[in-house]
């Protein structure tokens, strides 16, 4: 997908989980459409600079948030608005996918399942409700939530319950705020990733089992983290504002509906 090296300049854009996979590619692709860039991190900062290295320094700011917890997504968002240039897009990428093993002890079920709820629908849910308040007040904003295709038809790893069911929810609470604050400016998308070359099922697994989940799809490959991230900074311009509450599906054909 292309875009004008000058899509998103004067744009600022929030950008969680932008150390690794997706993020660090997301947070390239904005920087190469000259946004200027809040990349979050939770441990990996050497990780979000290299993603934002291109850019001047004034236009770069790299933060630290476990978003484990409301209080600290709050606080990112605070951070991001005293930066300097007013926040126009939250892109909310940030999450984990934690075991939870329908015959492992009850302890580890009981912990995935809080950790996945904590990061992905709680602190994600609040530094959302913050953004929406944020742009509906001013008139303009959006949001882009990076789901995944497991929200739309349950996870086909019978380990990944958690991850699956919490992409469903912060999908769904973003449907409800696009639903209710379109007429305020607000534009929300949701995009729903396949299984992605770097993405969290994916990441760690030598070639031949790469290859081996490639061979299951429709196109016989994996999507490209780099087709996200373009889709990602296309849909920050916020130039479709019919498509917002649109979901994406961004699998190469494998699940259609």
């Amino acid at each position: 997908m292309y875009l004008d090296q000058n899509a998103l300049a004067g744009r600022t854009v929030l950008l969680t989980g932008a150390s690794r996979g997706i993020g660090a590619v997301t947070a390239r692709a904005l920087a190469s459409a000259n946004a200027n860039v809040i990349a979050q991190y939770r441990t990996q900062r050497e990780g979000a600079e290299r993603a934002l290295e291109t850019l001047p320094a004034d236009r770069r700011l790299v933060l630290q948030a476990d978003l484990t917890t409301p209080a600290a997504a709050r606080d990112l968002w605070r951070s991001a608005l005293t930066w300097g240039p007013d926040v126009d897009v939250l892109v909310l990428n940030a999450a984990v996918n934690p075991d939870t093993p329908i015959d492992g002890p009850d302890e580890v079920w009981d912990a995935g399942w809080q950790e996945a709820l904590q990061v992905n629908v709680i602190g994600a849910g609040a530094l959302m409700r913050e953004a929406v308040r944020h742009f509906v007040a001013r008139g303009s904003g959006t949001i882009i939530v990076l789901s995944s295709w497991a929200a739309e038809q349950g996870s086909r790893l019978p380990d990944l319950t958690a991850y699956a069911a919490s992409k469903a929810a912060i999908r769904n609470l973003a449907q409800t705020f696009a639903r209710n604050f379109a007429r305020q400016g607000l534009l929300v998308h949701i995009l729903a990733p396949g299984a992605v070359n770097t993405g969290m099922a994916i990441a760690g697994q030598d070639e031949s089992a790469r290859r081996a989940v490639a061979d299951g799809l429709a196109m016989g490959r994996l999507v490209e983290a780099d087709e996200v991230a373009s889709l990602v900074a296309f849909l920050a311009t916020g130039g479709w504002p019919s498509l917002t509450g649109a979901t994406l599906d961004v699998n190469g054909a494998s699940y259609i509906r």
